[in-house]
Protein backbone atom coordinates (compact mmCIF):
# COMPACT_ATOMS: atom_id res chain seq x y z
CA UNK A 1 0.00 0.00 0.00
CA UNK A 2 1.21 3.51 -0.85
CA UNK A 3 2.21 5.28 2.38
CA UNK A 4 -0.19 8.14 1.73
CA UNK A 5 -3.07 5.69 1.46
CA UNK A 6 -2.63 4.98 5.18
CA UNK A 7 -3.88 8.48 6.02
CA UNK A 8 -7.41 8.53 7.40
CA UNK A 9 -9.93 11.27 8.08
CA UNK A 10 -10.05 12.41 11.68
CA UNK A 11 -11.77 15.75 11.63
CA UNK A 12 -13.87 18.03 13.82
CA UNK A 13 -16.28 18.17 10.89
CA UNK A 14 -17.33 14.67 11.96
CA UNK A 15 -17.47 15.46 15.67
CA UNK A 16 -21.23 14.83 15.95
CA UNK A 17 -20.68 11.35 14.50
CA UNK A 18 -17.95 10.62 17.04
CA UNK A 19 -20.14 11.85 19.89
CA UNK A 20 -23.03 9.67 18.75
CA UNK A 21 -20.70 6.68 18.63
CA UNK A 22 -19.48 7.41 22.15
CA UNK A 23 -23.08 7.57 23.39
CA UNK A 24 -24.19 4.35 21.70
CA UNK A 25 -21.30 1.90 22.13
CA UNK A 26 -19.95 0.07 25.12
CA UNK A 27 -16.17 -0.01 24.95
CA UNK A 28 -13.78 -2.48 26.48
CA UNK A 29 -11.77 0.48 27.79
CA UNK A 30 -12.49 4.19 28.13
CA UNK A 31 -9.41 6.38 28.69
CA UNK A 32 -9.82 9.77 30.33
CA UNK A 33 -6.92 12.03 29.41
CA UNK A 34 -5.43 12.85 26.01
CA UNK A 35 -1.81 13.43 26.91
CA UNK A 36 0.97 11.11 25.81
CA UNK A 37 0.11 8.53 28.50
CA UNK A 38 -3.51 8.26 27.40
CA UNK A 39 -2.55 8.34 23.72
CA UNK A 40 -0.02 5.57 24.33
CA UNK A 41 -2.75 3.46 25.92
CA UNK A 42 -5.10 4.10 22.97
CA UNK A 43 -2.45 2.96 20.50
CA UNK A 44 -1.31 -0.09 22.49
CA UNK A 45 -4.86 -1.31 23.13
CA UNK A 46 -5.85 -0.74 19.51
CA UNK A 47 -2.90 -2.76 18.25
CA UNK A 48 -4.18 -5.62 20.43
CA UNK A 49 -7.71 -5.36 18.99
CA UNK A 50 -9.29 -4.11 22.24
CA UNK A 51 -12.11 -1.62 21.59
CA UNK A 52 -11.08 1.69 23.13
CA UNK A 53 -12.24 5.29 23.37
CA UNK A 54 -10.36 8.32 24.66
CA UNK A 55 -11.74 11.67 25.80
CA UNK A 56 -9.80 14.82 26.64
CA UNK A 57 -11.25 17.88 28.36
CA UNK A 58 -9.11 20.31 26.32
CA UNK A 59 -6.97 19.53 23.27
CA UNK A 60 -4.75 16.48 22.88
CA UNK A 61 -1.44 17.20 24.59
CA UNK A 62 -2.80 20.40 26.16
CA UNK A 63 -1.14 19.71 29.52
CA UNK A 64 2.28 18.31 30.35
CA UNK A 65 2.66 16.59 26.98
CA UNK A 66 3.15 19.87 25.10
CA UNK A 67 5.17 21.57 27.85
CA UNK A 68 8.25 19.34 28.08
CA UNK A 69 11.91 20.02 27.28
CA UNK A 70 11.23 18.34 23.92
CA UNK A 71 13.68 15.53 24.46
CA UNK A 72 13.27 11.78 24.42
CA UNK A 73 16.02 10.95 26.87
CA UNK A 74 17.19 8.35 29.33
CA UNK A 75 17.33 10.64 32.34
CA UNK A 76 21.05 10.69 33.01
CA UNK A 77 20.60 12.67 36.23
CA UNK A 78 18.39 9.98 37.79
CA UNK A 79 21.36 7.61 38.06
CA UNK A 80 22.58 9.55 41.06
CA UNK A 81 19.24 8.83 42.76
CA UNK A 82 19.81 5.10 42.24
CA UNK A 83 16.97 4.74 39.72
CA UNK A 84 18.95 2.42 37.46
CA UNK A 85 15.97 0.42 36.15
CA UNK A 86 14.09 3.60 35.23
CA UNK A 87 17.10 4.99 33.36
CA UNK A 88 17.65 1.69 31.54
CA UNK A 89 13.98 1.52 30.57
CA UNK A 90 13.97 5.12 29.34
CA UNK A 91 17.16 4.60 27.30
CA UNK A 92 15.73 1.51 25.61
CA UNK A 93 12.44 3.29 24.87
CA UNK A 94 14.28 6.32 23.48
CA UNK A 95 16.28 4.10 21.15
CA UNK A 96 13.16 2.21 20.01
CA UNK A 97 11.34 5.47 19.34
CA UNK A 98 14.24 6.84 17.29
CA UNK A 99 13.80 3.95 14.85
CA UNK A 100 10.00 3.78 15.03
CA UNK A 101 9.34 7.45 14.17
CA UNK A 102 12.60 8.78 12.69
CA UNK A 103 11.25 11.99 11.19
CA UNK A 104 9.99 13.22 14.57
CA UNK A 105 12.63 11.70 16.89
CA UNK A 106 16.11 12.74 15.87
CA UNK A 107 19.54 12.49 17.58
CA UNK A 108 21.01 15.62 19.16
CA UNK A 109 24.41 15.97 20.88
CA UNK A 110 24.39 17.13 24.50
CA UNK A 111 27.62 18.68 25.80
CA UNK A 112 28.43 18.89 29.53
CA UNK A 113 31.38 20.82 30.93
CA UNK A 114 34.06 19.33 33.21
CA UNK A 115 36.13 21.59 35.50
CA UNK A 116 39.12 19.40 36.36
CA UNK A 117 40.85 16.15 35.46
CA UNK A 118 39.41 14.16 38.36
CA UNK A 119 35.90 15.41 37.63
CA UNK A 120 36.34 14.57 33.97
CA UNK A 121 37.45 11.03 34.77
CA UNK A 122 34.68 10.45 37.32
CA UNK A 123 31.96 11.85 35.04
CA UNK A 124 33.28 9.80 32.15
CA UNK A 125 32.83 6.65 34.22
CA UNK A 126 29.34 7.82 35.16
CA UNK A 127 28.43 8.27 31.49
CA UNK A 128 29.95 4.90 30.56
CA UNK A 129 27.52 3.41 33.06
CA UNK A 130 24.75 5.39 31.32
CA UNK A 131 25.77 3.74 28.03
CA UNK A 132 25.75 0.37 29.76
CA UNK A 133 22.21 0.94 31.03
CA UNK A 134 21.15 1.68 27.44
CA UNK A 135 22.59 -1.65 26.28
CA UNK A 136 25.19 0.28 24.24
CA UNK A 137 22.40 1.00 21.78
CA UNK A 138 22.40 4.79 21.79
CA UNK A 139 22.89 6.71 18.54
CA UNK A 140 26.46 7.31 19.70
CA UNK A 141 28.06 6.47 23.01
CA UNK A 142 29.71 8.89 25.42
CA UNK A 143 32.70 10.83 24.07
CA UNK A 144 35.32 12.78 26.00
CA UNK A 145 36.06 16.22 24.49
CA UNK A 146 39.32 18.03 25.09
CA UNK A 147 39.21 21.77 25.65
CA UNK A 148 39.96 22.29 21.95
CA UNK A 149 37.27 19.77 20.96
CA UNK A 150 34.80 21.55 23.21
CA UNK A 151 35.57 24.89 21.60
CA UNK A 152 35.06 23.35 18.16
CA UNK A 153 31.76 21.73 19.16
CA UNK A 154 30.34 24.83 20.89
CA UNK A 155 32.42 27.90 19.96
CA UNK A 156 30.32 30.42 21.92
CA UNK A 157 30.56 28.61 25.25
CA UNK A 158 32.90 30.30 27.72
CA UNK A 159 32.89 29.05 31.31
CA UNK A 160 35.76 30.01 33.62
CA UNK A 161 37.76 26.99 34.74
CA UNK A 162 36.66 24.69 31.93
CA UNK A 163 38.97 21.68 31.74
CA UNK A 164 37.19 19.52 29.14
CA UNK A 165 33.69 18.31 28.25
CA UNK A 166 31.63 15.18 27.88
CA UNK A 167 29.23 14.52 25.01
CA UNK A 168 26.29 12.13 24.87
CA UNK A 169 23.37 11.86 22.47
CA UNK A 170 19.68 12.10 23.25
CA UNK A 171 16.78 12.63 20.84
CA UNK A 172 15.08 15.88 20.06
CA UNK A 173 11.29 15.77 19.56
CA UNK A 174 8.23 17.94 19.14
CA UNK A 175 6.27 16.69 22.14
CA UNK A 176 2.82 17.91 21.05
CA UNK A 177 3.20 16.39 17.60
CA UNK A 178 4.53 13.15 19.06
CA UNK A 179 1.45 12.91 21.27
CA UNK A 180 -0.74 13.62 18.26
CA UNK A 181 0.93 11.00 16.07
CA UNK A 182 0.48 8.39 18.81
CA UNK A 183 -3.20 9.29 19.16
CA UNK A 184 -3.68 9.21 15.38
CA UNK A 185 -2.30 5.71 15.22
CA UNK A 186 -4.70 4.73 18.00
CA UNK A 187 -7.56 6.04 15.88
CA UNK A 188 -6.19 4.24 12.82
CA UNK A 189 -6.36 0.94 14.72
CA UNK A 190 -10.08 1.46 15.40
CA UNK A 191 -10.13 3.68 18.47
CA UNK A 192 -12.31 6.74 19.00
CA UNK A 193 -10.71 9.93 20.34
CA UNK A 194 -12.51 13.23 20.95
CA UNK A 195 -11.16 16.44 22.45
CA UNK A 196 -13.05 19.07 24.49
CA UNK A 197 -15.05 16.36 26.22
CA UNK A 198 -14.68 16.47 30.00
CA UNK A 199 -15.32 13.55 32.32
CA UNK A 200 -17.28 14.78 35.33
CA UNK A 201 -17.76 11.59 37.31
CA UNK A 202 -17.21 7.84 37.16
CA UNK A 203 -20.42 5.85 36.79
CA UNK A 204 -20.63 2.62 38.77
CA UNK A 205 -23.04 -0.29 38.96
CA UNK A 206 -22.89 -2.84 41.77
CA UNK A 207 -19.57 -1.36 42.85
CA UNK A 208 -17.89 -1.62 39.43
CA UNK A 209 -17.03 1.22 37.04
CA UNK A 210 -19.24 1.14 33.94
CA UNK A 211 -18.36 4.43 32.26
CA UNK A 212 -18.32 8.17 32.79
CA UNK A 213 -20.68 11.10 32.66
CA UNK A 214 -19.09 13.71 30.43
CA UNK A 215 -19.79 17.26 29.27
CA UNK A 216 -19.11 18.61 25.80
CA UNK A 217 -17.16 21.80 26.53
CA UNK A 218 -18.09 23.26 23.14
CA UNK A 219 -21.88 22.96 23.57
CA UNK A 220 -22.49 22.25 27.26
CA UNK A 221 -24.34 19.04 26.42
CA UNK A 222 -23.97 16.03 28.71
CA UNK A 223 -23.54 12.44 27.64
CA UNK A 224 -22.88 9.06 29.20
CA UNK A 225 -20.07 6.93 27.78
CA UNK A 226 -20.29 3.24 28.67
CA UNK A 227 -17.25 1.00 29.11
CA UNK A 228 -16.32 -2.22 30.83
CA UNK A 229 -13.22 -0.52 32.24
CA UNK A 230 -12.21 3.11 32.82
CA UNK A 231 -8.63 4.41 32.92
CA UNK A 232 -7.69 7.67 34.62
CA UNK A 233 -4.74 9.02 32.59
CA UNK A 234 -5.30 12.63 33.56
CA UNK A 235 -1.71 13.53 34.45
CA UNK A 236 -1.64 16.52 36.82
CA UNK A 237 -5.45 16.36 37.03
CA UNK A 238 -5.45 12.74 38.27
CA UNK A 239 -6.73 13.64 41.74
CA UNK A 240 -9.74 15.50 40.28
CA UNK A 241 -11.28 12.22 39.15
CA UNK A 242 -10.37 10.13 42.19
CA UNK A 243 -12.88 9.22 44.93
CA UNK A 244 -13.35 12.03 47.46
CA UNK A 245 -11.94 9.98 50.32
CA UNK A 246 -8.81 8.95 48.40
CA UNK A 247 -5.42 10.27 49.52
CA UNK A 248 -3.70 12.65 47.11
CA UNK A 249 -1.71 10.93 44.38
CA UNK A 250 0.03 13.83 42.61
CA UNK A 251 2.80 16.21 43.63
CA UNK A 252 2.52 18.95 40.96
CA UNK A 253 5.89 20.30 39.82
CA UNK A 254 6.15 23.33 37.56
CA UNK A 255 8.56 23.42 34.64
CA UNK A 256 9.20 26.55 32.56
CA UNK A 257 10.82 26.91 29.13
CA UNK A 258 11.74 29.98 27.09
CA UNK A 259 12.31 30.20 23.33
CA UNK A 260 14.61 32.65 21.55
CA UNK A 261 16.30 32.80 18.17
CA UNK A 262 19.30 30.50 18.15
CA UNK A 263 21.54 33.28 16.84
CA UNK A 264 20.89 35.13 20.11
CA UNK A 265 22.50 32.34 22.16
CA UNK A 266 24.97 30.88 19.67
CA UNK A 267 24.64 27.20 20.62
CA UNK A 268 25.25 24.61 17.91
CA UNK A 269 23.51 21.62 19.47
CA UNK A 270 22.49 20.89 23.03
CA UNK A 271 24.16 21.67 26.34
CA UNK A 272 23.43 20.71 29.92
CA UNK A 273 24.56 23.68 32.02
CA UNK A 274 24.52 24.41 35.75
CA UNK A 275 22.92 27.38 37.40
CA UNK A 276 25.66 29.19 39.38
CA UNK A 277 23.30 29.89 42.29
CA UNK A 278 22.04 26.41 43.15
CA UNK A 279 23.99 24.04 40.87
CA UNK A 280 20.85 22.70 39.21
CA UNK A 281 21.25 21.99 35.48
CA UNK A 282 19.10 23.13 32.58
CA UNK A 283 19.12 22.29 28.88
CA UNK A 284 20.08 24.71 26.12
CA UNK A 285 18.75 23.02 23.00
CA UNK A 286 18.92 23.86 19.31
CA UNK A 287 15.62 23.40 17.48
CA UNK A 288 16.36 24.55 13.95
CA UNK A 289 16.65 28.33 14.00
CA UNK A 290 15.51 28.50 17.62
CA UNK A 291 16.90 27.71 21.06
CA UNK A 292 14.77 26.21 23.82
CA UNK A 293 15.92 26.91 27.38
CA UNK A 294 14.72 25.00 30.42
CA UNK A 295 13.53 23.67 32.65
CA UNK A 296 12.79 24.75 36.18
CA UNK A 297 11.51 22.23 38.73
CA UNK A 298 9.47 23.71 41.60
CA UNK A 299 6.45 22.63 43.62
CA UNK A 300 3.34 24.20 42.16
CA UNK A 301 0.23 25.02 44.22
CA UNK A 302 -1.53 27.06 41.53
CA UNK A 303 -4.19 26.45 38.89
CA UNK A 304 -3.42 23.47 36.65
CA UNK A 305 -5.46 25.03 33.86
CA UNK A 306 -3.78 28.44 33.96
CA UNK A 307 -0.03 27.98 34.36
CA UNK A 308 2.35 30.52 32.83
CA UNK A 309 5.93 31.73 33.14
CA UNK A 310 6.78 34.36 35.73
CA UNK A 311 9.61 36.88 35.71
CA UNK A 312 11.70 35.26 38.45
CA UNK A 313 11.69 32.03 36.44
CA UNK A 314 13.04 33.90 33.42
CA UNK A 315 15.71 35.48 35.63
CA UNK A 316 16.74 32.03 36.89
CA UNK A 317 17.15 30.69 33.34
CA UNK A 318 18.94 33.86 32.27
CA UNK A 319 21.45 33.38 35.08
CA UNK A 320 22.22 29.89 33.77
CA UNK A 321 22.61 31.07 30.18
CA UNK A 322 24.72 34.13 30.99
CA UNK A 323 27.12 31.98 33.01
CA UNK A 324 28.15 29.95 29.95
CA UNK A 325 27.26 32.19 26.97
CA UNK A 326 28.67 35.60 27.94
CA UNK A 327 27.87 37.09 24.53
CA UNK A 328 24.26 35.85 24.49
CA UNK A 329 21.43 38.30 23.81
CA UNK A 330 18.79 37.08 26.22
CA UNK A 331 16.89 40.11 27.44
CA UNK A 332 13.12 40.17 27.87
CA UNK A 333 12.73 41.81 24.48
CA UNK A 334 14.56 38.87 22.86
CA UNK A 335 12.01 36.32 24.06
CA UNK A 336 9.78 34.92 21.33
CA UNK A 337 7.63 32.75 23.54
CA UNK A 338 7.48 30.82 26.79
CA UNK A 339 5.55 27.85 28.07
CA UNK A 340 4.96 26.46 31.53
CA UNK A 341 3.66 23.01 32.38
CA UNK A 342 3.00 20.87 35.41
CA UNK A 343 4.63 17.47 35.85
CA UNK A 344 2.46 14.82 37.52
CA UNK A 345 5.02 13.50 39.98
CA UNK A 346 3.74 10.65 42.12
CA UNK A 347 3.47 11.96 45.68
CA UNK A 348 5.98 10.46 48.10
CA UNK A 349 5.33 11.84 51.62
CA UNK A 350 8.89 10.94 52.67
CA UNK A 351 10.56 13.03 49.94
CA UNK A 352 10.91 16.75 50.72
CA UNK A 353 12.34 18.03 47.40
CA UNK A 354 10.62 17.83 44.03
CA UNK A 355 13.96 17.38 42.22
CA UNK A 356 14.60 14.08 44.03
CA UNK A 357 11.01 12.82 43.77
CA UNK A 358 10.99 9.66 41.67
CA UNK A 359 9.86 9.79 38.04
CA UNK A 360 8.45 6.27 38.40
CA UNK A 361 4.88 5.70 37.26
CA UNK A 362 1.93 4.63 39.38
CA UNK A 363 -0.31 1.84 38.05
CA UNK A 364 -3.21 0.79 40.26
CA UNK A 365 -6.85 -0.30 40.44
CA UNK A 366 -8.76 2.36 42.34
CA UNK A 367 -11.92 0.27 42.49
CA UNK A 368 -13.26 -2.65 40.43
CA UNK A 369 -12.99 -1.67 36.76
CA UNK A 370 -11.48 1.75 37.50
CA UNK A 371 -7.72 2.03 36.90
CA UNK A 372 -5.19 4.82 37.21
CA UNK A 373 -1.86 5.43 35.48
CA UNK A 374 0.19 8.54 36.23
CA UNK A 375 3.71 9.82 36.83
CA UNK A 376 6.51 8.38 34.75
CA UNK A 377 8.33 10.12 31.91
CA UNK A 378 7.30 11.14 28.42
CA UNK A 379 9.93 8.85 26.92
CA UNK A 380 8.46 5.67 28.46
CA UNK A 381 4.85 6.17 27.35
CA UNK A 382 4.86 2.85 25.46
CA UNK A 383 6.25 0.71 28.26
CA UNK A 384 3.92 2.42 30.74
CA UNK A 385 0.97 1.46 28.55
CA UNK A 386 2.15 -2.15 28.39
CA UNK A 387 2.49 -2.33 32.16
CA UNK A 388 -1.06 -1.10 32.67
CA UNK A 389 -2.45 -3.47 30.04
CA UNK A 390 -0.79 -6.45 31.72
CA UNK A 391 -1.98 -5.25 35.12
CA UNK A 392 -5.56 -4.85 33.86
CA UNK A 393 -5.49 -8.31 32.30
CA UNK A 394 -4.40 -9.81 35.62
CA UNK A 395 -7.37 -8.08 37.22
CA UNK A 396 -9.71 -9.69 34.67
CA UNK A 397 -10.38 -6.60 32.55
CA UNK A 398 -9.76 -8.53 29.31
CA UNK A 399 -7.75 -11.42 27.91
CA UNK A 400 -4.44 -10.80 26.17
CA UNK A 401 -1.91 -12.96 24.42
CA UNK A 402 1.66 -12.73 25.60
CA UNK A 403 2.73 -12.66 21.97
CA UNK A 404 0.88 -9.34 21.54
CA UNK A 405 3.25 -7.56 23.94
CA UNK A 406 5.61 -6.49 21.16
CA UNK A 407 2.92 -5.09 18.87
CA UNK A 408 3.29 -1.64 20.40
CA UNK A 409 6.93 -1.77 19.26
CA UNK A 410 5.77 -1.71 15.65
CA UNK A 411 7.09 1.14 13.58
CA UNK A 412 4.69 4.07 13.21
CA UNK A 413 2.73 3.87 9.99
CA UNK A 414 3.12 7.58 9.21
CA UNK A 415 6.84 7.75 10.04
CA UNK A 416 9.53 8.08 7.38
CA UNK A 417 13.29 7.80 7.30
CA UNK A 418 15.24 10.58 5.55
CA UNK A 419 15.93 8.18 2.69
CA UNK A 420 12.25 7.29 2.28
CA UNK A 421 11.32 10.96 2.29
CA UNK A 422 13.97 11.89 -0.30
CA UNK A 423 12.87 9.04 -2.57
CA UNK A 424 9.24 10.19 -2.39
CA UNK A 425 9.73 13.92 -3.06
CA UNK A 426 8.63 15.02 -6.49
CA UNK A 427 7.88 18.69 -5.81
CA UNK A 428 10.67 21.20 -6.31
CA UNK A 429 8.46 24.14 -5.36
CA UNK A 430 9.93 24.72 -1.90
CA UNK A 431 13.26 25.55 -0.34
CA UNK A 432 15.11 23.07 1.84
CA UNK A 433 13.91 24.67 5.07
CA UNK A 434 10.23 24.20 4.19
CA UNK A 435 10.80 20.63 3.00
CA UNK A 436 12.73 19.79 6.16
CA UNK A 437 9.93 21.28 8.25
CA UNK A 438 7.27 19.19 6.49
CA UNK A 439 9.34 16.02 6.76
CA UNK A 440 10.25 16.41 10.42
CA UNK A 441 6.78 17.32 11.64
CA UNK A 442 4.49 15.26 9.42
CA UNK A 443 6.37 12.35 7.84
CA UNK A 444 3.95 10.68 5.41
CA UNK A 445 1.56 13.55 6.05
CA UNK A 446 4.13 15.92 4.60
CA UNK A 447 3.87 14.12 1.26
CA UNK A 448 0.11 14.63 1.33
CA UNK A 449 0.63 18.33 2.07
CA UNK A 450 2.95 18.62 -0.94
CA UNK A 451 0.36 16.90 -3.12
CA UNK A 452 -2.21 19.48 -2.03
CA UNK A 453 0.10 22.29 -3.12
CA UNK A 454 0.59 20.61 -6.49
CA UNK A 455 -3.19 20.55 -6.92
CA UNK A 456 -3.70 24.14 -5.71
CA UNK A 457 -0.63 26.34 -5.72
CA UNK A 458 -2.21 28.95 -3.44
CA UNK A 459 -2.07 26.50 -0.53
CA UNK A 460 1.71 26.74 -0.73
CA UNK A 461 1.62 30.33 0.49
CA UNK A 462 3.31 30.98 3.85
CA UNK A 463 0.98 31.32 6.82
CA UNK A 464 3.17 34.05 8.26
CA UNK A 465 6.37 35.73 7.13
CA UNK A 466 9.63 34.18 8.29
CA UNK A 467 8.29 30.76 9.24
CA UNK A 468 8.19 27.64 7.03
CA UNK A 469 4.54 26.77 7.67
CA UNK A 470 2.22 26.86 4.65
CA UNK A 471 -1.55 27.07 4.24
CA UNK A 472 -1.83 23.44 3.14
CA UNK A 473 -0.74 22.41 6.66
CA UNK A 474 -3.86 23.95 8.14
CA UNK A 475 -6.02 22.16 5.58
CA UNK A 476 -4.25 18.89 6.37
CA UNK A 477 -4.76 19.32 10.10
CA UNK A 478 -8.43 20.11 9.57
CA UNK A 479 -8.85 16.85 7.67
CA UNK A 480 -6.54 14.51 9.58
CA UNK A 481 -5.65 15.93 13.00
CA UNK A 482 -8.89 16.89 14.77
CA UNK A 483 -8.17 20.58 15.26
CA UNK A 484 -11.26 22.03 16.89
CA UNK A 485 -10.08 25.43 18.07
CA UNK A 486 -7.68 28.03 16.64
CA UNK A 487 -5.35 27.48 19.60
CA UNK A 488 -5.06 23.78 18.73
CA UNK A 489 -3.36 24.60 15.46
CA UNK A 490 -1.24 27.56 16.50
CA UNK A 491 -0.09 26.22 19.89
CA UNK A 492 0.21 22.44 19.36
CA UNK A 493 -0.07 21.20 15.78
CA UNK A 494 2.51 23.82 14.86
CA UNK A 495 5.03 26.08 16.62
CA UNK A 496 3.66 29.20 14.95
CA UNK A 497 2.63 30.90 18.17
CA UNK A 498 5.77 29.97 20.09
CA UNK A 499 8.12 31.22 17.38
CA UNK A 500 6.40 34.57 16.86
CA UNK A 501 6.42 37.34 19.46
CA UNK A 502 4.21 39.93 17.79
CA UNK A 503 1.06 40.31 15.68
CA UNK A 504 -0.83 37.38 17.16
CA UNK A 505 -4.06 39.18 16.35
CA UNK A 506 -3.44 38.84 12.59
CA UNK A 507 -2.18 35.27 12.92
CA UNK A 508 -5.22 34.26 14.95
CA UNK A 509 -7.70 36.05 12.69
CA UNK A 510 -6.41 34.60 9.44
CA UNK A 511 -6.30 31.10 10.94
CA UNK A 512 -9.84 31.48 12.32
CA UNK A 513 -11.20 32.60 8.95
CA UNK A 514 -9.79 29.57 7.17
CA UNK A 515 -10.89 27.19 9.92
CA UNK A 516 -14.31 28.83 10.09
CA UNK A 517 -14.88 28.30 6.37
CA UNK A 518 -14.24 24.58 6.87
CA UNK A 519 -16.07 24.09 10.18
CA UNK A 520 -19.02 26.42 9.58
CA UNK A 521 -18.26 29.11 12.17
CA UNK A 522 -20.22 32.35 12.28
CA UNK A 523 -18.62 35.76 12.92
CA UNK A 524 -19.21 35.56 16.67
CA UNK A 525 -17.40 32.21 16.90
CA UNK A 526 -14.50 33.52 14.84
CA UNK A 527 -14.13 36.56 17.10
CA UNK A 528 -14.22 34.48 20.28
CA UNK A 529 -11.65 32.04 18.89
CA UNK A 530 -9.27 34.88 18.03
CA UNK A 531 -9.75 36.57 21.40
CA UNK A 532 -9.00 33.39 23.36
CA UNK A 533 -5.92 32.59 21.29
CA UNK A 534 -4.52 36.13 21.56
CA UNK A 535 -4.98 36.08 25.33
CA UNK A 536 -3.00 32.83 25.64
CA UNK A 537 -0.30 34.04 23.22
CA UNK A 538 0.10 37.26 25.20
CA UNK A 539 0.54 35.33 28.46
CA UNK A 540 3.14 33.14 26.74
CA UNK A 541 5.05 36.14 25.41
CA UNK A 542 5.01 38.45 28.42
CA UNK A 543 5.32 37.64 32.08
CA UNK A 544 2.36 37.59 34.42
CA UNK A 545 1.63 41.00 35.86
CA UNK A 546 3.19 42.92 32.94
Amino acid sequence: MNAKESLMTWSAKDRDTYLAELSEKTYDVLIVGGGITGAGMLRALGLRGISTALIEKDDFGFGTSSKSTRLAHGGVRYIINGEFSLVSEACHERDWLRGALPNLVRPVPIVMINHNAIGSLAFGMYLRFYDLLSGWNNYKNYTHLSLADCKEAEPQVSIPGTHSASRIYECIINDARLTLEIAKEGVMTGGTAVNYLEAKRIITKNGRATGVEAVDRLTGDSLVISAKNVVNACGPWTDDLMPEDSPKVIRPSKGVHIVVKRENIGNVGGLYVKNPADGRSIFVLAHGDFTYLGTTDTDYPGSLDDCYTEREEYEYLKMSVDSCFPDARFEETDILGTYAGVRPLVLDPTETTETKTSRRELVDEVSPGYFVITGGKLTIFRSMAEKLIEFMAKKGAFDIKKSDTKRSKNRFVLGLTPEEWAASITSKAFDEKTLAHLYQNYGVGGLSILDAVTADGSTGDAITTGQPNIQAELDYCLEHEMITRVKDFLLRRTNLSLHQRDDHETLGRETAKRMGASLGWDDARIKSEVAEYVDIAHKNSFFLGT
